[in-house]
């Protein structure tokens, strides 16, 4: 009968322990099905914000533009670091709660070939809106080396969803694809630079403020 009973006991511990891991890790898992649909709304041009509460109590916000394998990238004063669940060990936060934070719609526009020095072209086209990004083609005309773009590249892969290359160096300028690549961050980089560009614009606001052609709207 003793047999019988420590055998019952020791089910029941060793059940016990398996649901307390199930639920810790279902825990971590909350977290990062939460992270993964507001990738998809990055994706989809949404400018995402999260706020995150750590195990330790603190908070902490800023803007979703990655993830990577069990590690989230946030954005937050031009910097960026990184977020696990509760019990990560390399990322610089482990969250206990994340919430996500998105607002409007994503409205798709063709954006027709402008040209001039950049800051003065893409300036009609600013408009009120939580974030607008470009994906296409840019010709920057006269110097623009390789020191300019390595920083105008380093801060859209490592702040930002987007990706910009070199498609085809010229005589007297260069040919740049973007993807993505925040129009502000455009700006910062090539504000007084003589452009010739083209492509998409994904303007992520409460209503439709640009007499575009329109693509397509998308919804949350």
């Amino acid at each position: 009968m003793e047999r019988r009973l420590y055998a019952l006991i020791l089910i029941i511990a060793i059940v016990g322990v398996g649901i307390n891991y199930y639920v810790q890790h279902y825990q971590g898992g909350e977290i990062y099905e939460a992270a993964n649909r507001a990738f998809n709304l990055v994706k989809n041009g949404f400018n995402v914000t999260v706020t995150i509460e750590s195990v330790d109590g603190k908070i902490f916000e800023g803007e979703l533009f990655s993830i990577s394998g069990s590690t989230i990238y946030v954005v937050k004063n031009g910097k960026r670091f990184t977020v696990g669940g509760p019990s990560a060990r390399l990322e610089d936060v482990k969250a206990k709660k994340i919430e996500i934070h998105v607002k409007g719609k994503v409205y798709v526009y063709e954006l027709p070939p402008i040209e001039g020095k950049f800051h003065e072209a893409i300036a009609p086209y600013k408009v009120p809106a939580y974030s607008e990004r470009f994906s296409g083609l840019i010709y920057v005309k006269g110097d623009f080396d390789a020191l300019e773009f390595g920083k105008l590249k380093y801060d859209v892969d490592y702040l930002t969803y987007g990706s910009i290359d070199v498609k085809q160096p010229l005589g007297e300028g260069v040919i740049i694809s973007a993807n993505f690549v925040p129009i502000s961050m455009l700006e910062e980089h090539l504000g007084d630079k003589e452009i010739y560009m083209y492509g998409t614009l994904y303007v992520n606001s409460d209503e439709r403020n640009l007499g575009l052609r329109l693509l397509e709207v998308r919804t949350q």
